[in-house]
């Protein structure tokens, strides 16, 4: 299950038009590029998938119900740079 809070998703959508329902989906659907270790948080990783033709992160946790509890999600220059010729 992916769980993530209510109030990010609105913030999400009204800052960065980011439907967080939508980034679910496609981790659900397994459509990421890579699973990483958040560069500075030890105790999370990070989706690194393509929405709206750029790439964006997810960080995430798993709980121990082994749910995935997303953070947040942001578009990365950096991750664009190395995963762009991916996105179709």
């Amino acid at each position: 299950m992916i769980i993530y809070d209510d109030n990010k998703a609105r913030f999400l959508k009204l800052s960065r038009d980011i439907d967080i329902d939508e980034i679910a989906e496609l981790i659900i659907e397994k459509k990421y590029f890579d699973i990483l270790e958040h560069p500075k948080r030890k105790n999370q990783q990070m989706f690194i998938l393509s929405y709206n033709d750029y790439i964006h992160a997810v960080p995430f946790v798993i709980d121990k119900d082994d749910n995935i509890i997303i953070k947040t999600v942001f578009p990365s220059r950096y991750f664009h740079k190395i995963y762009k010729e991916r996105i179709r």
